[in-house]
């Protein structure tokens, strides 16, 4: 009301002149000496900035007024802009800001930047990684899916991509994914085709063409992504051209049919059984013997370990592995991973009584029992290995 009046009257309104409030900006902070200091810039203008896209600092910066607090308008003071910075000019200082300060965001823009992260990783894996039985993507609705299941959280400040490719083990532990290969062309001199062809299935390589020259010859093949890196050096050392033809090499249309979300989230599910399995196990070898009476309930892998053919509910008596049936189709696909390390597995469907769930239980081509399909997995890696 006084203010009214006074501009009722003609009177002047007070302002104060350190005070300038700005609002609807991006709020870089650096702190030094204890002290804070900050700059007002325009919505996502500073990343832009950072990674070199947007060099002109008009475009960048409201104001090259230096604060103590942007958000209620304080300046900063010039003795302490001296005595942190060295300087009291505030276009330098803004720039010492902007490539060393922290960019303040609120809740609802670091979720959502979180979010674009986790979509962007979840992308990576659709356009990078195939189900191996039919080199064909999974839909981005089971990968999210699957991302969620195992736990998988993003940083916004780092690459998606980087982020994705990291969470592929786990996810190879609970359904079949892999990278897709890349597909090169390399062109080399005739005396080295031999060693190329070589390298090639060292690599676990797979050529495609192979055209003879007078002086030169010329190889397309697919291998590991992760294999890059050594054809790169390789042809480097022969002198001779590596040229990448095809990113991800898959076949069209998707696998949502071949493995179903539920099948997914069980063996999720049986995973954590798993580890919490192994965890107590670890206890009870810590701990000191001490007499007690036998437990009325027997854990999973002693049911599994005792259960005969008389006493146990067997939906699938133990056979071959490429032998379940179609109704059990998921299952089989998912389960060839172990032949594909090493032939000769079995495997039996067991269903506990009282209870809807089915387990799966694997005997090596030597005979020695498995009571997981991670275990089975594992167990036959490392024959492949040795």
């Amino acid at each position: 009301r006084a203010r009214g009046e006074a501009t009722a009257r003609g009177e002047a309104m007070f302002v104060p002149v350190g005070i300038k409030k700005l609002t609807n900006v991006a709020i870089v902070r650096y702190k030094s000496h204890g002290t804070r200091f900050e700059i007002a810039c325009y919505k996502n203008t500073v990343l832009a900035y950072r990674s070199g896209f947007e060099k002109d600092l008009d475009n960048v910066l409201q104001s090259t007024q230096i604060y103590a607090n942007v958000s209620k308008g304080v300046f900063a003071k010039d003795e302490d802009l001296i005595n942190v910075f060295g300087t009291s000019d505030q276009e330098a200082i803004c720039v010492i800001i902007l490539q060393k300060g922290e960019l303040q965001v609120s809740d609802k823009e670091r979720k959502a930047e979180t979010e674009h992260v986790f979509r962007d990783a979840v992308m990576t894996l659709v356009e990078k990684c195939v189900n191996p039985a039919t080199n064909r993507p999974y839909p981005p609705g089971m990968i999210e899916t699957a991302l969620r299941d195992i736990h998988f959280s993003v940083d916004p400040k780092r690459s998606a991509k980087q982020q994705a490719l990291e969470a592929l083990p786990k996810l190879q532990e609970i359904f079949p994914i892999k990278r897709a290969a890349m597909r090169f062309k390399v062109n080399v001199r005739s005396d080295k085709a031999q060693e190329l062809i070589d390298f090639i299935g060292e690599n676990d390589g797979e050529i495609e063409t192979n055209d003879v020259g007078s002086t030169e010859v010329s190889l397309t093949f697919t291998v590991d992504p992760a294999k890059y890196r050594a054809f790169d050096k390789f042809v480097k050392d022969v002198k001779g051209r590596l040229e990448v033809v095809t990113l991800a090499v898959m076949e069209e249309g998707t696998s949502s049919g071949t493995f179903d979300e539920d099948t997914m989230k069980s063996t999720v599910k049986q995973a954590e059984l798993d580890k919490a399995e192994e965890a107590l196990a670890k206890m009870e070898i810590s701990r000191p013997v001490v007499a007690r009476s036998a437990p009325d309930v027997q854990s999973r892998a002693t049911q599994l370990e005792t259960l005969s053919s008389d006493d146990a509910n067997i939906l699938v008596k133990r056979g071959p592995i490429a032998a379940l049936p179609e109704d059990h189709e998921s299952r089989r696909e998912r389960f060839a991973d172990i032949d594909k390390y090493q032939e000769g597995w079995e495997v039996e469907l067991r269903a506990r009584e009282g209870s809807s769930i089915v387990d799966a239980v694997f005997y090596s081509p030597e005979g020695d029992l498995c009571k997981t399909y991670a275990d089975a997995r594992r167990k036959a890696m490392a024959a492949a290995k040795s």
